[in-house]
C-alpha cells in the first residue's frame, strides 16, 4: 500500500485580529497607569486593564470635548511654516496690495519693532 503525499496540502492556520498595537510614550504610559492603580483601589471585581480605562474614556467624551481635542491636536500639529501661510491666507484678503508689497510691509514693521526692543 503506498500513501499518496502528492496530492494533499497543508493548511495554514490564519489568525484573525482585530486589534493592533499602538506605541505611546513614557509620560503617557505613566499617567494612564496612574488613572488605572487608582481604579483598581477597590474590593471587589477584576482589574481594570488600561484598553478598558482609554475606551470608558472615549466613550464618555462628548461631542464638544472631541472636537476640542481634535482641534487642539491639530494646532499643535502645525509647523512654524504652516502657521506663517495660514497667517498669510487669513490676512492678505485685508490687505491692499500684492503679496510682495504685504511681504515688504512685514519686513518694515519687523525692523521698526526690533529697533525699539533691542536684546
Amino acid at each position: 500500500m503506498e500513501q499518496n503525499t502528492a496530492n494533499k496540502t497543508t493548511k495554514t492556520a490564519t489568525k484573525k485580529t482585530d486589534s493592533t498595537a499602538i506605541r505611546f510614550d513614557k509620560v503617557f504610559m505613566r499617567k494612564i497607569s496612574k488613572l488605572v492603580d487608582k481604579a483598581n483601589k477597590k474590593q471587589f471585581g477584576r482589574k481594570v486593564k488600561p484598553k478598558n480605562f482609554l475606551v470608558n474614556l472615549l466613550c464618555l467624551a462628548d461631542d464638544t470635548l472631541l472636537e476640542k481635542v481634535i482641534q487642539k491636536s491639530q494646532e499643535e500639529s502645525l509647523t512654524s511654516k504652516d502657521q506663517d501661510a495660514i497667517f498669510l491666507k487669513e490676512n492678505l484678503g485685508r490687505f491692499s496690495g500684492t503679496k510682495e508689497e504685504f511681504d515688504q510691509k512685514m519686513r518694515e514693521l519687523m525692523a521698526s519693532f526690533l529697533s525699539q526692543n533691542p536684546a
